[in-house]
């Protein structure tokens, strides 16, 4: 009697190998995913609770994301911060009225489908799938 494993043995247990380890695989990966799109979610939120922050302070939202603190003005840019009306100042006549934040998400984080997402002051977070 030989020792040793056939062709046959190894590929079978090759296949073994491939039908556990990719779906484990996957699941590392789409727990990834869903790691950074809540962090992504949760620095949004931060970068609102800033914004909302300005606004309590000087009745106006800021008109541009450099009006904020240091630490809180890095954030909002990195959300691509949009004062509304366009072209607004908070110290002008014509205060900023709202404003948006806008990321995006690559899968389902709770509620939220994913895709382009932003967040607004009265609206919360919406995002589009596309």
């Amino acid at each position: 009697m030989r020792k040793g494993m056939t062709l046959a043995e190894i590929l079978v247990a090759a296949g073994v190998i491939l039908l556990l380890g990719v779906p484990m695989l996957l699941g590392v990966l789409d727990a990834r995913r869903r790691e950074r799109d809540g962090a992504v979610v949760s620095a949004a939120r931060q970068a609102q609770a800033a914004v909302e922050t300005y606004r309590a302070m000087t009745a106006s939202y800021p008109g541009a994301a450099a009006d904020l603190p240091a630490d809180d003005a890095g954030l909002a840019e990195a959300f691509e911060y949009r004062a509304e009306p366009a072209g607004c100042a908070p110290d002008a006549s014509e205060t900023c009225r709202s404003y948006v934040l806008r990321f995006t998400l690559e899968g389902r984080v709770g509620t939220l489908p994913g895709g382009a997402c932003e967040v607004r002051p009265a609206g919360g977070i919406t995002c589009v799938r596309r």
